[in-house]
């Protein structure tokens, strides 16, 4: 008898007889994996797909998005779109996650990234909207999108031009770009980190612009002649209970 109800209580508390496995939590695989706590955190640098094995009824993730970067040119391109959810609805089976590249050359926006409905804009290039959108060469800077996209999320509008030889910075996730300086990215919400921070614009400087970080989702900063860096690619984090 001791046995039996031994047996019965970790039945109560959704433990698998046959397999030992705490079904009352979310099982899954894919991405880069670490744990902190109660938590596991998939991170995905690169497209990929994340497997959910084992999901409870009502099961939520926390979710981090962010976009690839936009490419400077004379101006800075804007960071890539942040999205964040801290209750995202997920359930067993198989999810294709999209890390959005940055812009390669100059004048190329940055490309989305996705998970599940949650999407994360590319970064705008020069004069171009984006997430955050790319600072401006002879006029104003471009605007942000991601605030008002079905995701929501956070994006600034670049800077704008102020004179010969001094172009606009590219807007971030944290804030606007302020004349030639980008703006400044957002700290992460899952795990640690800042992201998607605008590309500074040219300066009356010369050389040519420096390249966003990969995975960080910033843009790259303005050069001479139009040579700007390129923008940096994306991110995406998943995050739930898993003990």
């Amino acid at each position: 008898m001791p046995v039996l109800c031994t047996f019965a209580a970790a039945s109560a508390r959704g433990f698998s007889s046959s397999s030992g496995a705490a079904s009352q939590f979310i099982i899954a695989t894919g991405g880069t994996t670490s744990t902190s706590g109660n938590y596991k955190t998939h991170e995905f640098t690169s497209s990929g797909t994340f497997t959910i094995t084992n999901a409870p009824s009502g099961a939520t993730a926390q979710v981090m998005v962010v976009g690839g970067g936009g490419a400077g040119s004379y101006a800075g391109g804007g960071g890539g779109g942040y999205v964040y959810s801290s209750a995202l609805s997920v359930a067993k089976g198989s999810f294709s996650v999209t890390v959005g590249a940055g812009g390669s050359s100059p004048g190329q926006n940055g490309s989305n990234s996705v998970f599940s409905t949650l999407v994360a804009i590319g970064g705008g290039a020069e004069n171009a909207a984006g997430g955050c959108g790319g600072g401006g060469r002879d006029t104003g800077g471009a605007p942000g999108l991601q605030p008002t996209s079905a995701s929501g999320g956070y994006g600034f509008a670049g800077g704008n031009w102020l004179s010969a030889g001094n172009d606009g910075g590219g807007g971030g996730a944290g804030a606007a770009g302020n004349g030639g300086t980008g703006g400044a990215g957002r700290a992460a919400d899952i795990g640690t980190g800042t992201f998607a921070a605008g590309g500074n614009g040219i300066s009356g400087g010369t050389g040519a612009g420096t390249a966003g970080t990969a995975n960080t989702g910033n843009g790259g900063a303005g050069g001479t002649s139009g040579y700007g860096g390129a923008g940096g690619s994306g991110i995406v984090r998943i995050r739930y209970v898993y003990q």
